[in-house]
């Protein structure tokens, strides 16, 4: 058995081999791609370093399921092994719940490949009692229980090891899978306790934190919106080492030069940036900048010089928290649960509605600018919030992002144990969201008359709860008080500054 990654999911791979007399080859089946076919050379190469007389042999692999593309050559282990098992008189003992995940060399090295680290963590979740690897460091695998990750640096060593004649694990050098910590943008975070004034949307930024709420910022020109996008990763709550190890395996599939870090990633891709390079995808298919933020934070400046049509694509990522790309060849899939935060103007000149200076826009012009944000995508935002300029002259708060950053945790905490996983409010199924929020059937009643009062859309109903649910996990509290409630429509409540009239 080895594993087929399909994106980040892994498949089961059963490897079956065949050998009957005839001319000296080797053939593999099954949808490989060229690097698989090119195994078959190393294949042969490690069978004459067994000492195994191939003339008039035939071997044939196949790979199954047979519908399924391969990639990659983490097969190359358990192809020589399924071959090994026909031509040798003494079979190993292989059943399914042993793993091969290697890469091969010609003179029977097992070396690692690209796509190791995350092929490792789909055999752990689909059950593997023992994996074997090549010579590698799986320290950070420690929360692995019950399974026996058992990494060797030669076939000779791995084939020992099957018949029971070795039970030392390799003790040689271990090459390491994770690169050391790199310089992240923690290291340029901004803190909150500098920011001045804007403590309606520092209180918003907090609840967006810890419940995974997206967020969307209105103003004009230096008013701050992108050091509040900046100070938010600061205040979100370290990701748990199960968590890293998933982002590391998405920068690992995308060949992003990424250390391993328990900070959450930010990602800040440009508005000229295209579809692809936002949402995934390519001729071979790779994670877009959306799973590059899983996990974290996807900040989107200059929201309105975005293309619509690439807007309008992160729909069903936001609320699904995964996106699927498509192609003739294959499709994939990739997490993508991240929390995004969208700083926009209001005009193309900035200063519509602002205290400061007149908008030299004409209604037509404004109109056309907010458009490019369509309804269903604001819609999905649970803040919009619109901000004005703030002076040297407002205060400072007292509180740090690391003082925010325990209370954020702690609220993340609730919501782990009651989802009983990853889950935050922002993203929870509604199913579970309701059998769990302790709502009573008078806060039902007054979400329903405040929602039917300003005609506000289901989503909205649901966008209610889920950001009274988070201001109760903020303080401690078990159910959804009166006031949790009262403060999540006030939130809806609020004036945002995409309002356009005529003749302005």
């Amino acid at each position: 058995m080895s594993i087929g990654l399909q994106g980040l999911k892994g498949e089961r791979i059963r490897v079956e081999a065949d050998i009957r007399v005839d001319k000296e080859q080797c053939v593999i089946i099954g949808l490989p791609d060229a690097s698989i076919k090119e195994s078959k050379e190393r294949i042969l190469s490690c069978l004459h370093h067994l000492d195994f007389d191939l003339s008039m042999k035939k071997i044939t692999i196949h790979l199954s399921p047979a519908d399924i593309r391969k990639s990659g050559t983490g097969f190359d282990g358990a192809m020589l092994l399924a071959a090994y098992q026909e031509l040798t008189d003494q079979p190993l003992l292989l059943d399914d719940s042993i793993c091969v995940i290697t890469s091969l060399s010609l003179h029977g090295e097992l070396v690692p490949f690209h796509g190791l680290l995350p092929a490792i963590q789909q055999a752990l979740t689909l059950g593997f009692k023992r994996i074997y690897l090549p010579a590698v460091d799986v320290s950070y695998l420690s929360y692995a229980k019950g399974v026996e990750l058992i990494p060797l640096p030669t076939v000779e060593a791995l084939i020992a090891h099957l018949r029971g004649q070795s039970t030392l694990l390799f003790e040689g050098f271990l090459t390491p899978m994770i690169t050391g910590e790199s310089a992240r943008h923690e290291q340029h975070e901004t803190d909150f306790s500098s920011i001045r004034g804007q403590h309606q949307a520092k209180r918003a930024l907090e609840i967006a934190a810890a419940g995974g709420h997206h967020t969307l910022l209105i103003g004009p020109p230096g008013c701050g919106k992108s050091m509040l996008a900046g100070a938010f990763s600061s205040i979100m709550s370290d990701l748990g080492q199960e968590e890293a190890l998933e982002v590391y395996s998405l920068y690992h599939l995308a060949r992003e030069n990424q250390g391993m870090s328990l900070r959450p990633p930010y990602r800040q891709p440009h508005h000229s940036a295209s579809a692809i390079s936002l949402i995934g995808g390519g001729t071979y298919p790779k994670p877009g900048e959306i799973s590059l933020a899983h996990r974290g934070l996807l900040f989107l400046d200059e929201l309105g010089e975005f293309s619509r049509k690439t807007l309008d694509m992160l729909r069903q990522p936001m609320e699904s928290g995964e996106v699927t790309i498509s192609r003739v060849k294959q499709t994939v899939s990739y997490p993508a649960s991240f929390t995004l935060i969208a700083a926009t103007n209001p005009c193309p000149c900035g200063y519509y509605g602002s205290h400061e200076r007149y908008c030299t826009c004409s209604a037509k012009q404004v109109t056309t600018y907010q458009l490019k944000v369509s309804g269903p995508i604001l819609d999905r935002l649970d803040f919009v919030l619109s901000l004005q300029s703030s002076g040297l002259k407002e205060q400072t708060t007292s509180e740090s992002s690391l003082d925010i950053r325990k209370r954020i945790q702690s609220a993340r905490e609730l919501q782990q144990i009651r989802y009983g996983g990853k889950f935050l409010n922002g993203t929870v199924s509604f199913q579970q969201l309701e059998r769990t929020a302790g709502l009573t059937e008078t806060q039902l009643h007054t979400i329903g008359d405040v929602c039917f009062k300003h005609k506000w859309s289901n989503r909205t109903q649901v966008k209610l709860i889920r950001i009274a649910r988070t201001i109760a996990d903020l303080q401690g509290s078990h159910e959804i008080s009166s006031a949790a409630l009262e403060e999540a429509i006030e939130w809806k409540r609020l004036p945002t500054g995409l309002q356009v009239t005529g003749g302005e």
